[in-house]
């Protein structure tokens, strides 16, 4: 069995780890000296925290994520908010750094972390939460009488991560495939290297197509509303934004409605709609929504109202 046969069998068998499967792509890139191979393996199981943002694969973000602002007041109360990055200013990358994720683990850790069924947090920096609390007192940003910023932290969801890990896998089998179609024997002693420029140039193409090319599709869910933005009071990109996130026609009027009701400001009836919409009375696609989409569509509404939802 050629090297190239074992690494695609590793990739469809499910009871082999991703980051087991990828070790033989090790051996692929260095029969084949091709060193982007190489890099990019040992990038997925060493971890990317030395490559560029720019130069990271497109299935390691940037992702949209919900982010929760906790608001302190006197006597120990506080309140939590999400917030979307519509509602503050976007100045000096502001909002690409502090609502977004790249994912610079090695995947074996992302695969140990995907087995659990809750979420994972990142702090702000001490400088991005005194910015947003400046912001906040300027009016520029959302507040809550008699309470300031006390900590703000992205939200990461266990299903995100094992999208990230199923672009990976399938991404590297796809690559495979591609390169035993063209060169059935790459991986093996003696077998083609790119010192041939005909070689060079297909697995290049292979590599910058499957790797490099292309465009975020996982944790669709939980980002779709990055491409689509909702300034406080625009009802028809509220409703294109929850409509991308899979609410049905009657299910978008319905909290159009509700909003409606609640004076354009969260109430009794958003509440409502979005405690129907966590426990599955309100379906996406006919399925129960993700605690993922439920944040994007409370995000959402926020940036459509101008005002957090507790």
């Amino acid at each position: 069995m050629t090297i190239l046969n074992q690494l695609i069998d590793g990739l469809t068998d499910d009871s082999i780890s991703t980051s087991n499967a990828l070790r033989k792509f090790l051996v692929v890139g260095k029969r084949l000296k091709y060193e982007p191979i190489t890099s990019w393996v040992n990038s997925e199981l060493n971890g990317f925290t030395h490559v560029p943002l720019d130069d990271y694969p497109t299935y390691r973000g940037p992702f949209k994520v919900p982010v929760e602002v906790v608001f302190a007041g006197s006597f120990g109360s506080e309140q939590k908010h999400f917030i979307t990055e519509e509602v503050v200013p976007d100045e000096r990358g502001f909002r690409a750094a502090n609502f977004y994720m790249y994912f610079s683990e090695p995947v074996a850790e992302l695969e140990q972390l995907a087995q659990s069924t809750g979420h994972f947090s990142q702090s702000w920096s001490t400088t991005a939460a005194s910015q947003l609390q400046k912001w906040s007192d300027e009016g520029r940003a959302p507040k809550v009488p008699m309470h300031g910023v006390r900590s703000v932290e992205k939200r990461i969801s266990a299903p995100l991560i094992r999208g990230v890990i199923d672009s990976v896998r399938n991404k590297a089998l796809l690559l495979a495939l591609d390169l035993q179609a063209d060169f059935p024997d790459a991986g093996e002693f003696g077998g083609p290297t790119v010192q041939d420029k005909e070689v060079e140039k297909n697995v290049n193409y292979h590599f910058e197509t499957h790797i490099h090319g292309g465009t975020n599709t996982v944790g669709m869910g939980e980002k779709v509303t990055q491409n689509v933005k909702i300034d406080q009071g625009d009802s028809k990109a509220l409703m294109l934004a929850l409509e991308k996130l899979g609410l049905a026609q009657e299910d978008r009027a319905a909290l159009g409605e509700a909003i409606a009701k609640d004076g354009n400001k969260p109430g009794e009836a958003i509440k409502e709609f979005l405690t129907r919409l966590g426990t599955g009375a309100i379906k996406i696609g006919g399925a129960v929504a993700t605690p993922g989409v439920v944040l994007s569509v409370k995000a959402a509404i926020t940036a459509f109202t101008g005002i957090p939802i507790p």
